[in-house]
């Protein structure tokens, strides 16, 4: 058989007919009385001299709406108690950041992403999380070794900056192209995600301003120190550009949606967010429903295969795509493929190898 060029398109779970056409926007609560980012956790000490950068912090309210006020006064306060520890990691890891940039330069992704590693270890290369979390990316080993790193009880790569932020960034551009939003590509990267799609799939909206008060505390505050961290080391205007609008605010003006967008379109290999069919409704249950991340692939793909590397039940697999092999096998576009939501992130990272897998059939 011809070689194919694979493509992937999610497909969430979603009652179009729940989602309310004009979403009020409600103010959010004050600033959180406790911030569960592993970051804040680490560094709490004495805040003897304040940044000065805080204070001249802006947010379009044109664009923002009702979540300015939220915003200044969440990053204000995160910027005056951990301002100056975030300026004392960048002087000492100057040699980091620049790898960092680097990196995810060559990878075509946004250079604020560095502010993940300091959110998550505090740039420490022997960061260990309660959960088994290790090096500057927080990375656990079963995903460490989908991503390529070696785990062992001789050589952990999670250690590794150099080898680990090149993982970090294959997995960041994955999730991208899921989500194509960096607001949600940091929660996920956080919570996983499957909570962020059923956030999604909740009606709410498609942003992270939507979908905030449905995703758990520490993965709201993850993402809010994420921005906060990013606006102190860079330009505000360039982080909250990194996100989708909330619904409800004005429209952006041109040049701040072409910052939003960047280099990061859509390619035949992208993931997109879109609602579910009115066919699938009828032939699952509710409880599937709920279960189940809804693809539109096109490639080399066998519903065996993806068994075999997702170790799901075939027999399952089969019921929820009958006649899948037949019809990828001849289709000139993308078709439906069902798996188990918690087996997404699995199915991102390891497309290749399905697909490699797959072709041994073909």
């Amino acid at each position: 058989m011809a070689e194919r060029r694979d493509s992937v398109t999610i497909i969430t779970v979603t009652d179009i007919n729940q989602i309310p056409k004009n979403a009020i926007i409600q103010r959010l609560t004050p600033k959180p009385e406790a911030d569960s980012s592993r970051f804040v956790q680490r560094l709490l000490v004495d805040n003897s001299e304040k940044p000065k950068n805080y204070a001249s912090l802006k947010v379009n309210k044109s664009i923002y709406g009702s979540y300015t006020d939220y915003i200044i006064e969440y990053v204000k306060s995160y910027h005056e108690n951990h301002g100056d520890h975030i300026a004392m990691i960048k002087s000492r890891n100057k040699g980091y950041f620049s790898l960092i940039d680097n990196v995810m330069k060559r990878y075509g992704l946004p250079k604020e992403l560095k502010s993940l590693a300091i959110i998550e270890s505090a740039m420490n290369c022997n960061a260990i999380s309660p959960v088994g979390a290790v090096g500057p990316w927080q990375f656990m080993a079963g995903t460490a070794k989908e991503l390529g790193l070696r785990v062992d009880k001789r050589i952990d790569e999670r250690r590794d900056f150099y080898k680990s932020t090149n993982a970090a960034a294959r997995y960041l551009k994955y999730l991208h192209s899921i989500f194509h939003d960096w607001f949600l590509v940091i929660a996920s990267y956080n919570c996983g995600p499957a909570p962020v799609l059923r956030a999604i799939n909740s009606g709410n909206g498609h942003s992270f301003w939507d979908i905030k008060p449905k995703l758990p505390k520490e993965t709201q505050n993850h993402v809010m120190a994420f921005i906060a961290t990013s606006s102190f080391l860079d330009k505000v205007f360039n982080v909250l550009g990194l996100g989708e609008i909330p619904r409800g605010a004005k429209a952006p003006k041109a040049d701040f949606t072409a910052l939003r967008s960047g280099n990061f379109g859509k390619t035949d290999n992208d993931l997109d967010i879109s609602e579910n069919n009115e066919k699938d409704k009828q032939s699952f249950s509710a409880e599937e429903l709920d279960k189940m991340a809804i693809l539109k692939v096109k490639g080399s793909y066998t519903i065996n295969a993806i068994a075999r590397i997702l170790d799901e039940d075939p027999v399952r697999l089969k019921r929820w795509n009958p006649g899948f092999d037949t019809e990828i096998a001849s289709a000139l576009t993308p078709i439906h493929l069902r798996i188990p939501i918690d087996k997404l992130e699995q199915f991102i990272i390891l497309k290749d190898k399905i697909m490699n897998e797959s072709k041994k059939v073909y």
